[in-house]
């Protein structure tokens, strides 16, 4: 699993065949200059709001076909290149990405402006102004709900491994605390967040565990876990899938760096409170009871607060994320007792974008508003998290063992997205 806040996390609305820019006719002669600075400012609120390669470039050259422009595009993490024009007259402008936050709010917007340009209800200038009225909305989650978030997805995913009340009690205590000290991180701190993050969790953990006999290992892992890319992975795979292959081993790069930030902030964290002799006890009383299988269900429903929060999801999408989150966690279930874990993952994913695509297509949405959340109980992230933390602890075998798991899973969470959207088109890119 993986979160958002991270901002690692982007939109997982995969397309296999990205849509090509071919000439549409055009009622009159398009301004170049006008369009490459359309375009341009489009590939930007894409990409800053969550667009992997794949499907900014094919929005936008499903922009510039209806625009009636010869086009070209090449995008990566951090910037996009527009290429505007036929051959021997171009215009070039590259536009810098500065944000992967995943907003699904203001995408839904973006595709709505999209579908005015398809069918030449908006022109350039019109979307142009429309741009800067998205990029303008009220945007990110507000700093307590950011914190509570990360508390309620700590302490529910403490209830998802099995975990004892204490721990999910700690979980959702250490959530909160790495919450807050992410959400009020800036300036250069942003840049040691995840290894602040990890260094504060295992200290936290060690201490419930001294104190109150919780597991620090659980309440470690799930305290980070937001934080931890297994979304960027995934959206990683599906690019290299799609052949988008100096995008994909950048995000892979990018994954890779954060996976080793925590597990290195982990490992400072456990060292100090080893120094300082916080050792693991044992729980007693009502406290040391796993709580009941039937409160998964419950559970469930209520990842949906944290899942809205961190993806930005506007208040009417809300029955949605809960559906998927629900589609999602029991396909994978069903998948792994048919065939096991590491494809059960694929078949949870295969049906939430069989779902989520249909959903798009009936409702004129984009399948990110589904596809998105509905992946987040399937991401390998708490697989990446453990196979540095073994390595760090010189346990060689095990931590690429689980490394290989997790490519596996990722893989597996990608071919059912390929999967389901040849059996279901998404009706566009987003």
């Amino acid at each position: 699993m993986s979160t958002i806040t991270n901002p690692d996390i982007e939109v997982a609305a995969f397309s296999a065949f990205p849509a090509q820019a071919t000439p549409a006719p055009s009622p009159a002669s398009p301004d170049i200059a006008l369009v490459t600075k359309l375009l341009s400012r489009l590939a930007r609120a894409l990409g800053n709001y969550g667009g992997s390669a794949n499907h900014v470039e094919g929005a936008l050259a499903s922009c510039a076909a209806a625009l009636g422009v010869e086009a070209e595009f090449f995008a990566t993490p951090t910037s996009v290149i527009v290429t505007v024009g036929p051959e021997g007259d171009q215009r070039t402008m590259m536009t810098p990405i500065r944000s992967s936050d995943v907003d699904l709010e203001k995408l839904v917007h973006l595709d709505r402006l999209l579908m005015d340009i398809a069918h030449h209800r908006a022109g350039p200038e019109e979307a142009l102004a429309r741009i800067r009225e998205i990029e303008a909305m009220p945007g990110g989650c507000r700093f307590a709900g950011e914190v509570s978030a990360f508390a309620l997805t700590a302490g529910i995913v403490a209830i998802l491994f099995s975990a004892a009340w204490i721990d999910v009690i700690a979980s959702a205590f250490v959530g909160a605390i790495v919450g807050l000290l992410t959400a009020s991180a800036h300036g250069g701190a942003i840049r040691l967040a995840e290894f602040l993050a990890g260094a504060t969790a295992a200290l936290l953990g060690a201490g419930c565990a001294h104190l109150l006999g919780a597991s620090a290992a659980t309440v470690t892992l799930a305290g980070v876990i937001v934080l931890v890319p297994g979304f960027t992975l995934t959206i990683a795979m599906n690019e290299l899938a799609t052949r988008h292959l100096v995008s994909g081993a950048a995000r892979l790069m990018g994954a890779s760096l954060i996976f080793i930030m925590i597990g290195f902030g982990v490992a400072v964290g456990q060292r100090t409170a080893e120094a300082v002799g916080l050792t693991q006890q044992q729980a007693a009383g009502a406290l040391a009871q796993t709580p009941p299988e039937w409160l998964l269900t419950p559970a469930l429903a209520i990842i949906a607060f944290p899942l809205v929060v961190l993806f930005r999801v506007a208040r009417r999408d809300w029955i949605w994320v809960l559906l998927a989150a629900l589609i999602g966690f029991l396909g994978a279930r069903l998948g792994a007792l048919a065939i096991g874990p590491v494809l059960g993952a694929g078949v949870g994913a295969l049906f939430v974008a069989i779902v989520g695509n249909a959903t798009a297509r009936l409702l004129n949405r984009p399948a990110a508003v589904m596809n998105a959340p509905g992946l987040l109980l399937l991401l390998p992230g708490s697989l990446g998290y453990r196979s540095i933390d073994a390595l760090l602890h010189d346990q060689v075998a095990a931590g690429v063992e689980t490394a290989f798991n997790m490519i596996m899973v990722a893989a597996s969470l990608v071919t059912g997205l390929l999967i389901a959207a040849l059996l279901v088109p998404p009706r566009r890119d987003l």
